[in-house]
């Protein structure tokens, strides 16, 4: 374990650049076909169970270092980039200001009242939050059959219900709904991280996965199967031959084994190609969170600039996020390396 803390694990990289392409692929698509659906099975649980792979138990009187490092920076992340894009948003889809400046109200509000370019930013919402239950969680429940019932508990409670409404409004703050879906998945991944990493690399395991998920795609391709997964709106629905099926069982199945044949794709993928293709991808892997920010925006403007292949959209904003994310922290790490020297040298 100690050497895993000393270096990268670069399959965990790897696995975050396939996930955010999928992501803004997604996000791309004007057809909501098969390929469509399979995405949207996965794309969003799987940064969800890498969000649990390392977090660690609050030690006793840390819980302030703990938001300091993990919870604020986050938070300060996601009112900088939204500011600067509902800003972006006015001039580039022509809004006025009085939808500008109430926008900001609605970046606070979070969740699905957040749409255009910030439309993903309900991702940090229920991410946050997550992360803070589900460390509250692991910090005071050490008895590992009780971490999974609590996780199977904010399952079925995240999917007992089709809408609730929050006083006046017709969907919660920072869809904290959904973030009780976005908890099973958080404690899956902070559990079974060990277990994963055994699993990836056992091809007894992964082929059989592999080739179920192929015939579930089949399946929807078919319209045999139908198993939607939206979770910002909480649309889920599962079906097999038209007879629904429980949502629930299908949660905790499909997009966890997807996830796992991508994890083992993004293994052998980092094992047995050139080291400047593992290189590439786990340097993309880690400015996931600026691409997750900006990509809406620029898939926004290549269209209204006339390219409407989602193919061609994904590629530049892919691109065009990416120099810009890593232009943001290349900045902000020499400015905290100067801040450093600076207390050393006092």
């Amino acid at each position: 374990m100690n050497k895993l803390s000393k270096k990268r694990i670069e399959w965990v990289d790897v696995a975050k650049a396939i996930g955010i392409m999928a992501v803004v692929l997604g996000h791309s698509l004007t057809v909501h076909g098969t390929l469509y659906h399979f995405l949207y099975w996965w794309h969003m649980p799987i940064f969800f169970i890498m969000g649990g792979f390392f977090l660690r138990p609050v030690k006793p009187g840390q819980w302030l270092t703990f938001f300091k490092k993990r919870v604020f920076p986050l938070l300060i992340s996601y009112f900088f980039c939204g500011t600067i894009l509902v800003i972006a948003s006015h001039f580039f889809r022509n809004e006025s200001w009085k939808y500008t400046m109430f926008y900001f109200v609605r970046l606070v509000y979070g969740g699905r009242v957040l749409n255009h370019y910030t439309s993903v930013f309900w991702y940090i919402n229920v991410y946050l939050l997550a992360l803070v239950f589900v460390t509250f969680l692991i910090t005071y429940i050490k008895n590992r059959e009780y971490l999974i019932i609590a996780g199977f508990i904010s399952l079925i409670i995240g999917t007992s219900y089709k809408h609730i409404h929050f006083l006046n409004w017709k969907y919660t703050p920072w869809d904290f709904d959904v973030a009780l879906i976005v908890a099973f998945f958080v404690i899956f991944g902070y559990l079974y991280f060990k277990n994963i990493q055994k699993i990836v690399k056992d091809l007894w395991i992964i082929i059989p996965s592999a080739m179920i998920t192929c015939w579930l795609i089949f399946m929807q391709h078919a319209d045999k199967f139908n198993f939607g997964f939206f979770l910002k709106s909480r649309l889920i629905h599962a079906s097999y031959h038209h007879i629904p099926l429980s949502r629930v069982s299908y949660i905790t199945i499909i997009p966890i084994m997807v996830s796992i044949v991508v994890f083992s794709f993004c293994y052998f993928l980092s094992e047995y190609t050139p080291h400047f293709l593992v290189h590439f991808l786990q340097v993309i892997g880690q400015q996931t969170l600026g691409i997750m920010y900006l990509h809406k925006a620029f898939l926004d403007i290549l269209g209204q600039i006339g390219i409407q292949s989602p193919y061609v959209q994904t590629f530049f904003a892919l691109v065009i996020s990416f120099i810009l994310s890593y232009i943001y922290m290349y900045f902000l790490n020499r400015i905290r390396l100067s801040k450093m020297n600076k207390v050393a040298r006092e």
